[in-house]
């Protein structure tokens, strides 16, 4: 993982170049006063690197676990440009005004917790604000933490990562000779061709989208997103990401992947295909999380 976690870290400054223009959303020109949202950015500063490794003896940990530490703000760029988008395709004449918090605030902060912290700061940010009043909706991203396994990745993740799995995953036959496996979890190559794989690496968007009311700052309605995309190299164990070419394949699909789970979040709250700003159900910001 040595190797990895450098080779991560150019990927996602390569990735801020197709993000410079995220802020730059077209005014609307319109009869009809368009809508205004403020998006927020929360997600912090660390992409997450994790890979699975062989155990001898239950006390043992089955998983190897470090970060990145993303600078200049880019995750929340990269949320900031998800939610942009997402808000452009559900009224395109909307107007959006884009803010972060400080990936220096949620420093030292448990991942279970930063959730709720950096909810919290938010809204005692927003309070200082009375131009608020002015706006229709704040939508926030927040990381979301999962602490159990899901979809063949390991427990306990969180915002933006990637996850290797370099065990065998499907027959020990495949997988000690190097076979195309007839079983196993299906993954995208860089050839984008869906096949059965003996290893993968996941990028992984686990994600939690937020709607306030300006006014109150009550929580109207919020969505998670655990989301990821398995990714193989059926020429070699592992992707090769000293190479160029599989360097610009998985910054694609991390582009591609933090886009749609912020997407899908936001589409699944009281925002989508609302044209009319009514007054919606607030909802409890300390229910049973998903």
């Amino acid at each position: 993982m040595r190797t990895i976690v450098p080779a991560i870290g150019f990927c996602l400054l390569n990735l801020v170049a197709g993000h410079a223009q995220a802020q730059a959303a077209p005014e609307a020109v319109d009869a009809v006063k368009p809508r205004i949202y403020a998006l927020v950015a929360a997600v912090g500063a660390q992409f997450s690197v994790v890979s699975a490794a062989p155990t001898i003896g239950s006390h043992l940990s089955p998983y190897r676990r470090s970060t990145i530490e993303v600078p200049d703000n880019i995750l929340n760029r990269f949320a900031l440009h998800g939610l942009d988008r997402a808000i452009a395709s559900i009224d395109p004449k909307s107007k959006r005004i884009y803010m972060a918090l400080p990936a220096a605030q949620m420093d030292g902060v448990e991942p279970s917790q930063r959730e709720s912290v950096a909810i919290t700061k938010i809204v005692s940010e927003l309070e200082k604000m009375p131009q608020r009043l002015e706006w229709d909706r704040i939508v926030i991203a927040t990381p979301a933490y999962r602490g159990l396994e899901l979809n063949g990745l390991a427990s306990k993740l969180q915002g933006f990562g990637l996850f290797l799995q370099p065990l065998c995953q499907s027959d020990n036959t495949s997988c000690e000779y190097g076979f195309r496996p007839p079983s196993g979890p299906h993954a995208l190559t860089p050839e984008n061709k869906v096949i059965a794989a003996n290893e993968f690496l996941a990028p992984f968007s686990y994600i939690e989208v937020w709607v306030l009311d300006p006014k109150t700052l009550a929580v109207l309605d919020k969505q998670q997103g655990f989301d990821n995309q398995k990714l193989a190299d059926p020429t070699a164990r592992m992707l090769d990401i000293s190479q160029n070419a599989n360097r610009e394949f998985l910054a694609s699909r991390i582009n591609s992947l933090i886009e749609l789970s912020i997407d899908e979040a936001v589409k699944h709250t009281e925002l989508s295909g609302k044209v009319e700003v009514g007054e919606p159900k607030v909802v409890n910001p300390d229910d049973d999380r998903k």
